[in-house]
């Protein structure tokens, strides 16, 4: 950054998203685990007073801890990792379009 401005290659933006999707690959073998956790505590307080709330909890974090990897990388469009390379992708277009517009024919 100089000047004020903001200098980001289309390499720079691709290796960040291959970032994000090892960390949301790296993401799942503990969100499986914490998801089996508290899916099990439900289960073991299920005749409990607070047992329907600890299996509302597990189902409602399950599911926010399935939404946060997919958020973060992998193939949904939706995915940092994505728009990351849809970004990359783009700034590669407006670079070759403005080449493009300054050749001689």
């Amino acid at each position: 950054m100089s000047n004020g401005s903001i200098s980001v290659t289309p390499e720079e933006l691709r290796a960040a998203a291959g970032a994000a999707d090892a960390i949301s690959q790296d993401l799942q073998q503990p969100i499986a685990t914490a998801k089996r956790d508290i899916e099990a505590a439900g289960t073991a307080l299920k005749t409990w007073n607070i047992g329907s709330d600890m299996e509302r909890v597990a189902h409602d974090w399950g599911m926010a801890l399935d939404e946060l990897s997919k958020r973060i990388g992998g193939g949904d469009p939706k995915s940092a990792a994505s728009r990351l390379r849809r970004t990359a992708d783009g700034h590669e277009y407006n670079e070759d379009v403005t080449a493009q517009s300054f050749q001689v024919r």
